[in-house]
């Protein structure tokens, strides 16, 4: 896919699909799921104090009439019932007006949470300018240190992913501030096991080459004054960064200073999760929300 536009009308072709907002008080999750409803591809589901919802609703003209509403002003009650929902019917899971943190709590919850085995993991996606199609990027949000077993989880949790939204074999790169492998830089060593994993079937259905400068990964023109031979430099569809700091530095540099437009979710749960930022805007949300419906299939 090249832009979230073409994003927004796959997911309008897959039908509305129910998301559940745990603590849907808030203005701008309201107004992504407003956008995403008058687009057609969402059935929503808002948990939150139902009066503040109303209130919020109805200053930016957000007409309820089409929303299941459950009054719940309590933060962890309100997770607890939004994840029994989602398990129930829902297709996805949509973080609204709480921490990261508590968020968390909820999903990995033992008794009643969504978790599968898996390790969990942040899947960003991004529409750059100068890029020739989205391009998807780990992580940013979830995993604080990385070894080669972690980044195996991730790549796998992204090849899932990206596969329900079409793209058959994801080409993925293993990105570092170097193209040499050192003993110093350990997401090197681990990029040079996981390609050889991947070309003897270890980790299948994908492409995987590296590791990469940013530039190779993104640039045939780099890699070709680099002398880099690979037959995916510049033209991944995923890049697994080296650390969660350089992940999420990266990716807020884009938005801020780059025109960059971004989405976001949480693989690896029994259900996708939306999880955004508080500070993310209405299109952020939006463009999230189609994403979790491209893979809740």
């Amino acid at each position: 896919m090249k832009s979230f536009k073409e994003l927004v009308q796959a997911a309008k072709k897959r039908g509305r699909r129910t998301c559940v907002v745990v603590c849907a008080d808030d203005e701008a999750v309201l107004e992504g799921i407003r956008l995403a409803h008058d687009e057609g591809f969402v059935s929503p589901v808002l948990v939150g104090e139902a009066a503040e919802i109303r209130k919020l609703a109805a200053g930016i003209g957000f007409d309820l009439k089409q929303a299941e509403i459950h009054n719940e002003t309590d933060v962890p009650r309100a997770l607890e019932k939004a994840i029994s929902i989602v398990k129930e019917r829902g297709d996805f899971l949509m973080k609204g007006m709480l921490s990261s943190s508590a968020f968390l709590r909820g999903v990995l919850n033992k008794e009643w949470g969504l978790r599968t085995g898996k390790i969990l993991s942040h899947v960003a996606a991004f529409e750059i300018p100068g890029y020739h199609k989205l391009l998807f990027m780990s992580d940013g949000g979830m995993n604080p240190r990385l070894d080669l077993r972690t980044r195996i989880d991730i790549i796998n949790n992204a090849v899932e992913n990206l596969r329900k939204i079409g793209i058959e074999r994801p080409k993925i790169g293993l990105v570092a501030a170097s193209e040499t492998v050192s003993p110093d830089m350990p997401e090197t060593v681990d990029a040079a096991e996981i390609v050889k994993m991947n070309r003897t079937g270890q980790i299948d259905n994908c492409t995987i080459d590296g590791p990469f400068g940013f530039d190779v990964a993104v640039s045939k023109k780099a890699a070709d004054i680099k002398k880099i031979e690979s037959a995916i430099a510049g033209d991944v569809d995923f890049v697994l960064m080296p650390n969660i700091s350089a992940a999420n530095i990266w990716a807020k540099g884009l938005i801020y200073f780059a025109s960059t437009k971004a989405a976001g979710m949480v693989a690896g749960a029994q259900r996708p999760i939306i999880m955004l930022s508080r500070a993310d805007d209405p299109q952020t949300k939006l463009h999230s929300i189609a994403l979790g419906v491209m893979i809740s299939i």
